[in-house]
């Protein structure tokens, strides 16, 4: 992540004097502002810090700015800010002002360049930036970036698989690291793995083993219950995905003895009318599928060709061709790819491959492109999952030495690290909440 140098930062009190009272001048000189990564302050009114330090770690988060780590003491204001105080910056594009009003804050964009508020706003925040109401903060950040050009990401969420010790759970956590929630019941000897969020955020679907058989479970996070997904036949069901609409899901199904695979899909709203879509399992094995935005084609993994390789096929499971051509070892053998992730713009098909060292590297595939691009370099990573923005991707890293989650920004090149308690896998970004999950 990168880190910027605030060179002069304090409030002091201005001689300007309008109609009524004195108000706060800030004097801030930033440097590494650039035209591509525009400085920016967050400024709040007393009783708001924890607001003020969720929206500036946000907009840190968003790689969109060079953000003024302002501390508490510095970023908090007695009075309103004005254009005065404004005009006095140096080294800064935007100032975030955040006072509190009834039930929420108040927030004015302003443009240090003109002394103007640019966009301004009100939103019912809880102000103590705890639990589950984080996330009304987080659509605070979110907005500033939209105003600025951007698609906020801070209102989201990530599922993901943690072992920690012998227990092995499906969790999420808040885009920022915080607010760790246990998604589901473990326990008893239970392995989880690839979770994935229904489109309107309500719901996580996972596979759990238990008994010597995989299950596919779909669980509503208000109440925590969960239902099995149908099948067409006794087997074992992972890796569901849901459609853009949350009406079908594609997944893998495996039949007793393990003559190979296929990829399915069953009608998620109705739980019923499951049916496969690849018809080759006794050939090759058909894994982790995974709709297109627009619904309209399914990535995934296919032996087909002697080697796992990344396939696309319409919805319905026909015009199947190879997506990304391969890469060889010495040998001449193909290496094997994993883990397909449509980017939500629905230009990219993020993947990992195994490398000729030995190693296994993330990979950006444009569709409709000639060679795909490697993104990662250091450790062993897989298991991609786009944010909203299709511009940042995380995945699961041993560069430490353990099973954590990184995110990596595809335009700046920057890596950010989610710390666990335990081992970390099979990360899945869920969309931008707009209300209450």
């Amino acid at each position: 992540m990168k880190v910027f140098r605030v060179l002069v930062v304090g409030l002091l009190m201005s001689a300007v004097h309008r109609a009524a009272a004195q108000v706060d001048k800030v004097v801030i000189s930033l440097t590494g502002a650039s035209r591509t990564q525009p400085g920016i302050a967050v400024l709040a009114g007393r009783g708001l810090d924890s607001v003020r330090t969720i929206v500036q770690r946000d907009l840190q988060n968003s790689d969109r700015f060079t953000v003024a780590a302002l501390t508490d003491s510095v970023g908090t204001l007695s009075a309103a800010f004005d254009s005065v105080s404004a005009r006095s910056l140096t080294g800064l594009f935007y100032v975030v002002e955040l006072q509190p009003v009834a039930n929420g804050v108040a927030v004015n964009l302003w443009d240090v360049t003109t002394g103007v508020v640019r966009q301004r706003a009100l939103y019912g925040v809880d102000p103590s930036g705890s639990g589950d109401s984080r996330i009304t903060i987080h659509r605070v950040s979110d907005q500033i970036v939209n105003w600025t050009g951007g698609i906020g990401i801070a209102a989201t969420r990530i599922a993901f698989k943690m072992k920690n010790g012998i227990e092995d759970a499906i969790w999420r956590i808040d885009n920022d690291g915080t607010n760790l929630v246990r998604v589901s019941r473990g326990g008893g000897g239970a392995y989880t793995m690839t979770p994935a969020w229904s489109p309107d955020g309500t719901m996580v679907s996972y596979s759990e083993h238990r008994d010597s058989r995989w299950t596919l479970y779909i669980q509503k996070l208000a109440t925590g219950t969960r239902t099995a997904v149908t099948s067409m036949a006794p087997g074992d069901m992972y890796g569901g995905y849901f459609s853009p609409d949350g009406r079908s899901m594609v997944f893998t199904y495996g039949p007793p003895g393990g003559s190979g695979s296929t990829i399915a899909t069953v009608n998620s709203a109705q739980n019923c009318c499951a049916h496969e879509l690849t018809h080759d399992r006794r050939n090759a094995d058909n894994v982790s599928a995974s709709y297109s935005p627009n619904g309209r084609h399914i990535a995934y993994i296919s032996t087909r060709t002697g080697s796992q390789q990344v396939w696309v096929m319409d919805d319905d499971g026909l015009n199947a061709e190879q997506q990304v051509p391969p890469d060889f070892k010495e040998n001449g053998r193909a290496l094997d790819s994993y883990s397909p992730a449509w980017s939500p713009d629905n230009t990219r098909i993020a993947f990992a491959r195994d490398m000729a060292d030995g190693g296994r590297q993330l990979f950006s595939w444009s569709v409709g492109g000639v060679r795909p691009v490697r993104l990662t370099s250091i450790g062993r990573n897989e298991d991609p999952s786009w944010a909203p923005d299709s511009r940042h991707v995380v995945f699961k890293s041993g560069r430490t030495g353990r099973e954590q989650l990184w995110i990596y920004d595809v335009e700046t090149g920057t890596f950010r690290q989610f710390s666990t308690p335990g081992d970390a896998r099979y990360p899945a970004w869920s969309r931008v909440f707009g209300t209450n999950p």
